[in-house]
């Protein structure tokens, strides 16, 4: 069966596939809302939100939400992105109206209690100590501040100490406001029940005519000036990122963009820089390709670690990589390999129940429907050598790449 929209005539609408060979139930609410619709004095309150959400309603405080799902084998997330929050459950199908009903309480009637936000708070500053010793995704985050320079896309999604410290209730209030949006709000449903069911439950369950008329205004970022450093840490290995400008959600070339980060750095071991790095100069034990693309931008980078001898080599060594992608197109028979490898990728990854239903709303956000698997699938069939190459000698032009950083502070 392929996917179905229903309207629940209040500017939410519900996207439902039904999966018979499961006894699992799958829900998610998806919100077009994320860090980067915070303002310059909210950074790092919409992952508070996120946080603050299943901390109290109106009918429920945050140990009968805790326990709703949990005491009946499911288990209920979150998570908050640059553009997406997201609030999803998993549990055996004869309990989805309990997920219903939860997930519809913590979504709208969230009341956000000052006792549990100071604690939250705390929490969270935990969470901030912790990143600070993940040096990979640091650098990350720091590539991104440096790439979008004065931009929300560039801002860390956890904020600061300091400023989620002082966050206030009212504060919440005023953003929750930016996630109850008319036409920004999706429930996403995989599982073995009917239609009928599901959307019936949702209906009742998701019952509000408050949602917000305005539309979330965002401000593309347009100041990309490409840049070289390089920063002393504590950390034993040095990290780095190489990357550039990309195609937004919206251009046709971005099937493309995926397919070229799969080939140089996506999972499978076989890919052309883990090759080149770690199978036959044993450079680095890790290397990633990434082509992250937003509503209007997009960012392509490689992410590896090195010894700081080893440094310069491992650089020199990504860039020929790319330059060959970007002066000669792959043979007929190397592309059809890559693409069938890709493809197969792609087919494995809907086999995740959970993972399909969380993909059913962020697509529906972002496109307006859902693509079945058969017609994406096409889409990679489509991509030519030509194309491939085109968009790497777009991406990977040596003035407009960007380079940072990490290496071992002299002691």
């Amino acid at each position: 069966m392929s996917f179905i929209t229903e309207d629940l005539n209040n500017g939410i609408k519900l996207i439902y596939k039904q999966v018979l060979s499961t006894r699992l139930s799958h829900i998610g609410v998806t919100f077009n809302t994320g860090s980067r619709d915070e303002n310059d004095d909210e950074v790092g309150l919409a992952h508070l939100l996120e946080h603050m959400l299943f901390k109290g309603t109106e009918k429920r405080n945050w140990r009968q939400i805790l326990n709703s799902i949990e005491m009946v084998g499911g288990e209920m997330n979150a998570y908050t992105t640059k553009e997406k929050t997201c609030l999803y459950a998993s549990l055996i199908s004869d309990h989805t109206k309990l997920a219903i009903d939860l997930l519809a309480d913590i979504s709208l009637h969230s009341v956000f209690p000052e006792a549990e936000l100071e604690k939250e708070k705390k929490v969270i500053s935990d969470e901030i100590d912790m990143y600070a010793d993940s040096p990979e995704e640091m650098i990350v985050d720091e590539f991104y501040e440096r790439v979008f320079s004065k931009h929300a896309l560039g801002a860390n999604i956890l904020g600061t100490k300091s400023d989620v410290l002082n966050f206030s209730r009212n504060d919440l209030i005023r953003f929750v406001n930016k996630l109850h949006n008319k036409g920004h709000m999706v429930i996403s449903y995989s599982g073995p029940l009917s239609l009928y069911k599901i959307k019936n439950w949702c209906v009742n369950a998701f019952n509000t005519n408050s949602l917000n008329q305005e539309e979330v205004v965002r401000k593309a970022p347009n100041s990309y000036v490409p840049f070289t450093l390089e920063k002393a840490t504590q950390h034993h290995q040095c990290h780095l990122v190489y990357g550039n400008l990309a195609a937004n959600m919206y251009d046709k070339q971005r099937m493309t963009g995926l397919l070229l980060a799969n080939i140089l750095g996506g999972p499978a071991l076989n890919s052309i820089l883990n090759i080149s790095l770690r199978e036959k100069n044993g450079l680095t034990y890790g290397v990633d390709a990434s082509y992250n693309y937003y509503s209007d931008a997009g960012l392509f980078y490689i992410q590896w670690t090195a010894d700081e001898e080893n440094l310069k080599k491992s650089l020199k060594i990504v860039k020929k990589e790319l330059f060959k992608f970007a002066s000669k197109p792959f043979s007929a028979k190397q592309l059809e390999l890559y693409k069938t490898q890709f493809k197969g990728q792609l087919i494995m990854s809907e086999e995740s129940n959970q993972g399909l239903m969380l993909m059913m709303g962020r697509s529906y956000l972002d496109f307006g429907e859902v693509e079945p698997l058969e017609k994406v699938l096409a889409e990679v069939d489509s991509i030519q050598a030509n194309q491939i190459q085109t968009m790497a000698a777009e991406i990977f032009k040596p003035e407009a790449m960007s380079l940072l950083v990490y290496k071992q502070e002299k002691e």
